[in-house]
Order: structure tokens, then C-alpha cells, then sequence
């Protein structure tokens, strides 16, 4: 079949209408599927009502699937799902709470960061806690020309022991072992997509350093790259319905969680994370085309 897909933001995004997940999807559609993800980087499916099951086998198809830790906030039976959630049981929480508050792509602060992320969403607020999502193939090729040049052949830092606490206060520390299991790692700025072959601005939350640079320095170019690549002009706010599913590419889109009144609303979504790979340093810039959705 050919996809149907209709626009969520002027450079980026689409929601694939028309795909049963109470089938499995046929192979011709899957590759449908997956060029259209490397293309627009998020993909947006409504209505959906699969199964933990089918919600894992499904992503495995797009790759190997990431078990994210701590292990007590994933689906019993299911170590492939993360829970997002704020509901308890038993006076115990059944999932994360307030998780990807802040802007961030999944992993970046690994040695393999996570290459995709597809999240369902079952139960929502009855307002608030939208999600946005930033295109940052976009913000690469809007940045002025000498800040492009600046960052080509750089690595920044991202550091979870360093901004562990800042971004989850309501989590446990690190532990040392902990720590020791998620040392700094040094990622490019400017990333090439193993499958577009595009460059994207790679840079988050947990990026405190620059190669070659005096820390403050770096720091401030690193403040002014994070503003820029969430400028309104690149960024999609998608308000969530029960059914939804989306699906993002981690190596080419930021996201980030927005609260709502979790003191007196549940909100609950279940979350695949697809492995990825060493990101690849751009050698030249390569902007992805403006090619208009049909």
C-alpha cells in the first residue's frame, strides 16, 4: 500500500493514517514505514490499540531493542516497555515519573545513544502534558553560517553523572557503581544520519563541553546552540490523545516532556526504545531537502 501521510509541522513530521496494527504489517508497508521516518523523523499513528506483544515486535522490526534502566520501571513480562507514568500501586509507582522534562534526544548521554523511541499513549490528563519535539535537521541548516563552521569536526561532552540530579531530583542518586557504568562521553555536534546521510545539530541537555575549546567558551556556545535548536519555528507541540503512538528519530529530533497537574491527574504511556549506533561525525554539510508532504 502507499502511505497517507498529512503534515504536522511546515518542515518536518507526519501522521500515517490508515496502518491496522491488529495485523502485522506487511513487509512492503513496513519499508513504507521506515523511509518515511528517516524522512520526516517523526511519525504519528492514531487510534492505536495493540498489545504490549505487538507494541515490541513491531519496533524490533525498525531494530534491536534497547532494556532501559533502572529495571523497575518497565512492564513486568515486557523489559522492552518503559512505563512513563505517574500512577501507583500498592504505594509504588508503576513506571517513571516526570520523565523527559527538558529538552533532550533518548540516550545522547550514552556511548550508544538510543536510535529511536515509539511511545503509546493509554491513559492522559485532561489537560496539559503535551510533548514537543524539535527538528533539528532544520536548526543545522538555519544556523548562521560561522556557527556551522564552528561546530563541523567538534565533540561535545554529555555527562550523566554530572546532571543526574539536576534533571531527576525526585530520583535516587547515582550510585558509584552506577556512575561508573555511564562515564562522560564525547559525541559530534554536527551528526550524520547513518540512513539520510543528512547532518543534524546534535546537542541536549546533558552537553556541558566542547573539544578545543576553553570551557567557558564552550559552555556558551553550547547555551546558544540548545536555544537555538528549540526556536517555535522548529518545533512541532503535539497534544496527546488516548490511542496515539509516535514514533521519533533520536539522531535527528529533540523532545520534551511539558507538565501537568500530576498531584491530582494520572497520566500513563508505555515506551519502546530501539538500540542505535556510533554517531557519525559529519565530514561536510549535507541539508535535507525541502520537500513539501503529498
Amino acid at each position: 500500500m502507499a502511505l497517507r501521510l498529512r503534515p504536522l509541522h511546515a518542515t518536518f513530521g507526519a501522521e500515517v493514517v490508515g496502518v491496522d496494527f491488529a495485523r502485522e504489517v506487511d513487509p512492503a508497508t513496513l519499508a513504507e514505514i521506515e523511509a518515511a521516518w528517516y524522512h520526516y523523523s517523526i511519525l504519528l499513528f492514531r487510534g492505536v490499540a495493540w498489545t504490549p506483544a505487538q507494541h515490541v515486535a513491531f519496533t524490533r522490526r525498525l531494530g534491536p531493542l534497547h532494556i532501559m534502566e533502572p529495571l523497575e520501571f518497565n512492564l513486568p513480562g515486557y523489559p522492552e516497555v518503559l512505563v512513563v507514568s505517574n500512577v501507583e500501586k500498592d504505594n509504588k509507582p508503576i513506571g517513571m515519573k516526570r520523565a523527559g522534562w527538558g529538552w533532550h534526544s533518548d540516550g545522547e548521554d550514552k556511548v550508544l545513544p538510543n536510535a529511536g523511541s515509539f511511545i503509546h499513549a493509554l491513559k492522559l490528563p485532561p489537560a496539559d502534558g503535551d510533548t514537543l519535539y524539535a527538528d533539528t535537521y532544520a536548526a543545522f541548516a538555519a544556523l548562521p553560517e560561522d556557527v556551522r563552521r564552528k561546530i563541523m569536526g567538534r565533540r561535545a561532552c554529555f555527562s550523566r553523572a554530572r546532571f543526574h540530579e539536576v534533571y531527576y531530583p525526585h530520583l535516587p542518586p547515582l550510585t558509584d557503581a552506577q556512575k561508573k557504568a555511564r562515564p562522560d562521553v564525547w559525541h559530534p555536534i554536527a551528526r550524520r544520519h547513518p540512513n539520510s546521510g543528512w547532518t543534524a545539530l546534535y546537542i541536549g541537555r546533558w552537553a556541558y563541553k566542547i573539544d578545543g575549546m576553553a570551557d567557558g567558551a564552550a559552555q556558551e556556545l553550547i547555551d546558544y546552540l540548545k536555544d537555538f535548536a528549540t526556536r517555535p519555528e522548529f518545533v512541532y507541540r503535539h497534544q496527546w490523545r488516548a490511542g496515539d503512538a509516535l514514533l521519533w528519530d533520536n539522531r535527528c529530533a529533540q523532545h520534551c516532556a511539558t507538565p501537568f497537574d500530576d498531584a491530582k491527574y494520572q497520566r500513563l504511556m508505555q515506551r519502546t526504545t530501539i538500540e542505535g549506533e556510533t554517531p557519525l561525525m559529519a565530514e561536510r554539510e549535507v541539508l535535507r531537502p525541502d520537500v513539501a508532504l503529498v
